[in-house]
Formats: C-alpha cells, sequence, structure tokens
C-alpha cells in the first residue's frame, strides 16, 4: 500500500499578503500571544520571510532599534502587521502582483529556537 497522507489544514499557521499589511491566521498567532511588537525580516538567499515577536523586556533594553519595531495588532482570530513600505518590497521581491491577486496566502512555520515565525516563500503560495 502508498497511501499519500493528507494534512489538516486547521491547523496550519497561514499567512496571509495584502498590499498594505500581513495578517495572522489565529493557528499563528498562538506564538504572539501577549505581543506588541515584531521584527520584520527577510532572508533572500533562503526563501525565508521571518515574524519575532519582541517581549516587553527585549524592547526595555533596547535590544533593537526602535524603527524596527512593526505594531502587532491582535483581534480575537487574527493578527495584523500593517505597513506598506514593507509589503511593496516583499511584493518587488518574491514577485507579488496585488492587481491580479488582492491577497497571498502561505504556510508557516513556527522556529522555537530561533523564536521566529517562518514563512518560506519558495515554496509557493496556498489557495
Amino acid at each position: 500500500m502508498n497511501f499519500k497522507w493528507s494534512t489538516n489544514e486547521t491547523v496550519a499557521s497561514v499567512v496571509s499578503f495584502y498590499p498594505t499589511n500581513i495578517t495572522l491566521n489565529k493557528v499563528a498567532c498562538r506564538y504572539f500571544d501577549d505581543v506588541n511588537y515584531v521584527l520584520l525580516g527577510v532572508d533572500e538567499s533562503q526563501h525565508q520571510i521571518g515574524i519575532k515577536p519582541l517581549s516587553k523586556e527585549e524592547i526595555d533594553q533596547n535590544l533593537y532599534a526602535s524603527d524596527c519595531y512593526f505594531k502587532l495588532s491582535l483581534g480575537k482570530s487574527y493578527g495584523r502587521i500593517s505597513n506598506k513600505a514593507f509589503m511593496e518590497m516583499i511584493a518587488d521581491i518574491i514577485p507579488l502582483d496585488f492587481n491580479k491577486h488582492g491577497c497571498y496566502k502561505f504556510k508557516g512555520q513556527y522556529d522555537q529556537r530561533q523564536d521566529i515565525l517562518v514563512i518560506d516563500y519558495k515554496e509557493g503560495g496556498i489557495s
């Protein structure tokens, strides 16, 4: 027997890219409880985008420049990081055509060791 097992998409961390923001589904938000700010980063050589939660202690200790913080707004079933300039940069790198598609969705994996939600955009988006 050669079964190909299905995955449970309802437990996947889904990150949606819009022209002005990044939206995290409820599953992805579980890593950002009690977080108000995040860092956003791009590793072009690995085709990855990283979202790192910042604790109040990290902010108070000035571990990162204040112009690197992005506000994370949490709702009951989603989280949102608004930054049009970052999304324009991402649209150029991947590339994404927001005129053709209003939203692109990607799976995220949380790296516990690095404390970063990693989106691998080389794998392509999901429907």
